[in-house]
């Protein structure tokens, strides 16, 4: 029998923790994002943006309806009946309050998924290595308040905030924000996607357009709609292989 070995998420966090310290990849307390968030808002003095390019964890910078899918090859989703876990670091942030303050928010954003019941579950997790994605800050992105990625293989992923979330304009209404990007985290892509003035490429619709759609910009914080629950309900009741345009449905599964 061959020796156990690290995955490569465990052997990512050990080298990291050797390099920086375990103080780096200290991860929030549960019973500190515990309570509701508060949710009062004020009018927006520009449009939410959020991006999906790659970023590095502000902490580990000293280490060397209708709703849009599919990328470039395939239309990536998690297996129907998956629970995609998370968690959050403590480092990295202007204030340490602030951590907390993102976290709980992004258990909030998770809940309303999970109460949507649209195939996939989010549950918090103490730890990184038992974890399929990170909250973690990634530093100033000028007017970009957060980004997250898509369905993959990875061992571990991230969901990026930035400075500008913590301001006043945005910072009660963080767990919108998240509630956007955990719909990437689904597979979704904006709603926008195969608008030939904002072609991001490549994109399937499934339904109805709606431009209140959690998935897309407006100058009011996203909301979670109905139409967006049931098209996502319906993306994932679909058979994997499935053609959308001539693109496939290919599942992955959380690691």
């Amino acid at each position: 029998m061959a020796p156990d070995t690290p995955s490569t998420r465990e052997a990512l966090l050990q080298s990291t923790a050797q390099q920086l310290g375990p103080e780096a990849l200290a991860t929030v307390d549960a019973s500190n994002i515990s309570e509701p968030v508060s949710t009062d808002t004020e009018p927006l003095p520009l449009s939410p943006v959020c991006i999906t390019q790659e970023s590095v964890p502000r902490n580990l910078k000293s280490d060397p309806a209708a709703l849009m899918v599919g990328l470039e090859f395939e239309i990536p989703r998690w297996e129907p009946g998956s629970v995609v876990k998370w968690t959050a670091w403590e480092a990295g942030y202007d204030a340490p309050k602030d951590a907390m303050h993102a976290a709980a928010h992004l258990k909030q954003a998770a809940e309303a998924w999970n109460k949507a019941d649209v195939g996939v579950n989010f549950e918090f997790v103490p730890l990184a290595k038992d974890a399929n994605f990170v909250l973690t800050h990634g530093g100033d992105k000028g007017s970009v308040l957060a980004s997250a990625y898509f369905p993959n293989r990875k061992g571990l992923n991230f969901v990026f905030v930035y400075s500008l979330a913590f301001q006043p304009d945005f910072r009660n209404g963080l767990w919108k924000i998240f509630t956007h990007e955990l719909g990437h985290v689904l597979g979704l892509r904006h709603e926008f996607a195969m608008d030939p003035k904002r072609f991001e490429g490549n994109a399937v619709q499934i339904g109805k357009a709606n431009p209140l759609s959690v998935m897309n910009y407006r100058e009011e914080l996203p909301e979670l709609q109905q139409s967006d629950i049931d098209t996502t309900q319906q993306f994932y009741a679909l058979p994997v292989g499935t053609r959308l345009s001539t693109t496939p449905i290919v599942d992955y599964v959380p690691r």
